[in-house]
């Protein structure tokens, strides 16, 4: 057998359901889609020629509230662009459409780190991009943790553009308990039967390795180390009453004052509670946080592919990310965005000192499909239902 310790593992839908839950579900279920974009559209098998120009129908596949549809309106208007969205349930969807002798058409689609070699290398579903028909994306504009990173960038090619990122870390209510400082602090007496975990296994299984003191290495721990890790969650769960299936369901027991702080879930969750009348508080513990991040990639399949780079390339100007990372309680890749920033999504990450972030909340990848050596990753899931099993 071949060690895959860069790999993420594909096919397993409860996993990367769990992260669209835990950051998207509730962005609002309905997206606000203009004239100009069809959320959920049909996609047609692979016909006719490709566009030679930029303008006309625009086929792409994003996450809930990920189209761009508010923050490219004016450009669609001004280019004449149609842009037909069809929205990611998981990360399977989009491979999905792409993989066998007759890809759907698509444009341009996301993908979630630890896609990469996955979709380049063993499915070949990925057109490289052309650098040079992104004049946003240069070094000049883009922080340098995004730029020719090994996520999008190998063998001197740009494989996709990294756009919007975040972080997954602790939620708490202030009204209910004292800050919260360090995972420690969920441990605390007055805390007992008031904390819960999301079922997000891209927030929760890192931040579990780092606690049992295994965090530089995940996603490559050994069978060993992984039950170590997960025996280390004792304390914390017997902090538990209730477990949260999703985002969502963490939202509802904060609104409801049935818990007071959740394990490593998203940051828009305040956000979310808000609305419900409930002040709960995003913070990024001692331990640090776990860190995400969407890329657009160019399908084998794409056709208008003069509208796609132009597309890619305002997702990256200053002004959309600015905007975007409003409404999604995201980060921007592009240095200048911050500036255009209000005061409340700019304080969201410390984007003064963004190496620090890196180090505190590393980009991780997946534990490995495959490996003699490393825990893998149905060895994971087994681990992460018994744990589930026990509330």
């Amino acid at each position: 057998m071949v060690d895959t310790p860069k790999g993420r593992p594909f096919g397993r839908a409860n996993l990367l359901r769990n992260d669209v839950l835990s950051r998207r579900d509730f962005l609002g279920t309905s997206l606000a889609l203009g004239a100009g974009v069809a959320a959920g559209a049909t996609l047609g098998a692979w016909p006719g020629p490709a566009h030679a120009a930029v303008g006309g129908d625009l086929k792409i596949m994003a996450w809930e509230g990920f189209t761009l549809d508010n923050e490219l309106k004016a450009w669609r208007e001004a280019n004449k662009v149609q842009v037909d969205a069809a929205i990611i349930s998981t990360q399977d969807d989009v491979h999905a459409k792409l993989i066998g002798s007759n890809p759907v058409r698509l444009d341009l689609a996301e993908y979630s780190q630890g896609f990469e070699r996955f979709y380049v290398d063993e499915l070949k579903i990925v057109k490289p991009l052309d650098i040079a028909r992104l004049p946003n994306f240069t070094a000049a504009n883009i922080y340098p943790e995004f730029y020719e990173a090994p996520t999008w960038y190998w063998d001197k090619t740009h494989f996709a553009l990294p756009w919007i990122w975040g972080l997954n870390a602790l939620v708490y209510n202030p009204a209910m308990t004292k800050p919260i400082t360090t995972y420690k602090d969920l441990l605390a007496p007055e805390l007992k039967g008031k904390v819960t975990f999301c079922d997000d296994t891209i927030a929760t299984w890192p931040m579990i390795a780092r606690l049992a003191g295994f965090g530089p290495k995940f996603p490559n721990l050994t069978k060993e180390e992984m039950k170590t890790a997960f025996e280390g969650l004792g304390p914390y769960r017997d902090q538990c009453r209730v477990f949260g299936s999703s985002n969502g369901d963490v939202i509802s027991l904060f609104a409801s004052g049935e818990i007071a702080a959740c394990f490593s879930v998203w940051s828009g969750t305040p956000v979310e509670t808000a609305k419900r009348g409930v002040k709960t508080v995003y913070a990024v513990p001692a331990e640090g946080a776990v860190m995400w991040c969407d890329a657009w990639f160019m399908p084998i399949s794409a056709q208008n592919i003069d509208t796609a780079y132009a597309f890619m390339n305002e997702a990256v100007a200053a002004k959309a990310q600015a905007e975007v990372a409003k409404a999604v309680t995201g980060g921007a890749v592009n240095k200048h965005a911050p500036a255009l920033m209000d005061a409340d999504t700019r304080a969201l990450f410390d984007y003064g000192n963004l190496p620090e972030v890196f180090r505190k909340s590393p980009l991780q990848g997946q534990p490995p499909r495959t490996s003699d050596t490393y825990a893998t990753y149905d060895e994971w899931t087994q681990a992460w239902t018994d744990f589930k099993s026990s509330f």
